[in-house]
């Protein structure tokens, strides 16, 4: 799979850094930072109707896939392993890069504010990152709005609702 996205972003003439920090540790995951202005995203492909398309979001949030069928006014659901094409069935989440596989692209709205996208296309600890503009003008995403925020985590110190007494 390198090989087929480094080749597909060359001949699109898309600037693009691949960075990887392999550790000799498995335990502790060591964190990363991303690039200033960058956003972590990841992919999923859908059934709309009965066309696949690839869905881009930033990596904290969850699709809501009833928000996204409201927007575009059309059924959508998870695609099985039997609609995808050949190429992605290998398991794990597809890049966001939709006409590499012949997919259209929807961006949530929330990844288009970033100067770049990074994406993980090969594990944990492989990063790819592309100028957002870059990517765009290759992807030709529709963007919309189709993500709900996670929950807070639990704060040790919240409060309980029991007053104190």
């Amino acid at each position: 799979m390198l090989d087929l996205i480094v080749r597909y972003l060359h001949e699109a003439m898309i600037p693009f850094r691949l960075s990887s920090y392999p550790s000799m540790e498995h335990l502790p995951k060591a964190v990363q930072p991303l690039p200033k202005h960058a956003v972590l995203v990841e992919s999923q492909i859908v059934l709309i109707g009965d066309k696949l398309a690839l869905l881009c979001f930033v990596a904290s949030d969850q699709v809501d896939l009833s928000a996204l069928a409201n927007e575009l006014d059309a059924a959508v659901i998870d695609a099985t392993e039997d609609d995808l094409p050949e190429a992605l069935k290998r398991g794990g989440a597809p890049p966001p890069l939709g006409q590499l596989f012949g997919l259209p692209v929807i961006v949530d709205e929330r990844v288009t504010r970033a100067g770049s996208v990074v994406f993980q296309p090969f594990g944990e600890s492989d990063f790819v990152e592309l100028p957002y503009d870059d990517y765009a003008r290759q992807e030709q995403p529709r963007v919309a709005s189709f993500v709900r925020a996670g929950e807070l985590p639990e704060h040790a110190g919240a409060s309980t609702g029991v007053p104190a007494g």
